[in-house]
């Protein structure tokens, strides 16, 4: 028997809201690979049943991150098949032009919805730095 996951791609993006020189992005997923796909409770509800359990959400192991100044071509500037969760560090090779900045998983750790706590985008606007922070 395979288990099933939900249907990928799943994506987020962050709007800088002008084009931008983009330098690095970070990502922080909820979990990582150490995190179990879900903890088992700790104690017994009624009749000896579990009380609830902590599910974990999944993380991407197979991702791409794309720019885009249109909203509409992509380039990717970062991909991996060997995604772990965790915060993730992007460090760009040069820096690029962008106005939108996406993450798209194409394969996750676990059936549960990703879960991703930060996209950050760091870079320069001109004269005042960005920081877009998408939760």
């Amino acid at each position: 028997m395979t288990e099933q996951h939900a249907p990928d791609p799943g994506s987020f993006a962050v709007d800088l809201r002008a084009v931008c020189e983009v330098d690095w992005i970070r990502l922080a997923f909820t979990a990582d690979a150490s995190d179990p796909v879900f903890t088992p409770p700790f104690r017994d509800g009624p009749h000896g049943r579990p009380a609830g359990r902590d599910v974990r959400p999944s993380y991407p192991l197979e991702f791409v991150v794309e720019t885009s100044t249109d909203n509409a071509e992509w380039t990717s500037v970062y991909r991996t098949a060997a995604g772990t969760g965790g915060v993730v560090n992007i460090q760009l090779a040069r820096p690029v032009t962008a106005r939108w900045v996406r993450m798209t998983s194409h394969r996750r750790s676990g059936p549960h919805p990703l879960g991703l706590d930060g996209f950050e985008v760091y870079g320069d606007r001109g004269r005042a730095g960005i920081r877009a922070v998408r939760p």
